[in-house]
Formats: C-alpha cells, structure tokens, sequence
C-alpha cells in the first residue's frame, strides 16, 4: 500500500514537471494546507535518478514558496485587517486583540 502510494507522488510530481513543482509549492506557501515534502522529496528522487535537474528542481520550488508567500503578503496587506476585524470572532480574535496587537507594534517600531 505505501509503496503505491509513493509511486504515484513520484509519476505526479515527474509528470507535472518543473511547473507543477513551482505551482504545488505555491500551494504549500500559501494559505492552502499542502506538505512541501509531498512535492520536494519525490523531485529530490527523480533528481537523484537524472530523470529531472536538480538545480532546476531546487529553484522551482524555491520560486514556489517565494510566490506563495508574496500571495499571503499581498491578501493580508489587501483585507487582513477588515477581514479581521469582521470574521476574526470565529476564530477567537476579538476585536480589542487586534488594537492590543497593533498597539503593541506601533510602541515598538515594528
């Protein structure tokens, strides 16, 4: 079973290439919960069998990550504030943390 398993993340992440490395990366980075190692050691592998480059491989999924964490930045710069302050109560954010939290990293020059 584990063997199928691992088969198939590696003919997945061969398949889909340099692109798919970046892309799942991006995934991994950003705010959908996706294990890089899922992605990373299958490349690492089909590097290690010259089936795939290693230095392209690495840049990929450092671009990857890169990306995903420029979408977090970007979205949290957009609405994180308002979203926040509108939905952080699921969550168990109150409104009065977040103008601690604020308070807090304008006395320290944050």
């Amino acid at each position: 079973m584990l063997g199928e398993v691992v088969a198939f993340l590696v003919e997945s992440v061969g398949g889909m290439g340099y692109a798919g490395i970046f892309l799942l990366m991006t995934l991994e980075s950003s705010f959908f919960p996706f294990p890089s190692e899922v992605v990373m050691i299958p490349a690492g592998y089909l590097a290690s069998k010259g089936e795939m480059h290693l230095g392209l491989v690495i840049i990929s999924g450092i671009a990857g990550s890169v990306a995903g964490a420029l979408v977090n930045y970007y979205l949290a710069r957009k609405v994180g504030r308002a979203f926040l302050l509108r939905f952080g109560k699921y969550m168990l954010i109150h409104e009065r943390t977040i103008f601690k939290m604020e308070g807090f990293f304008k006395t320290h020059d944050v």
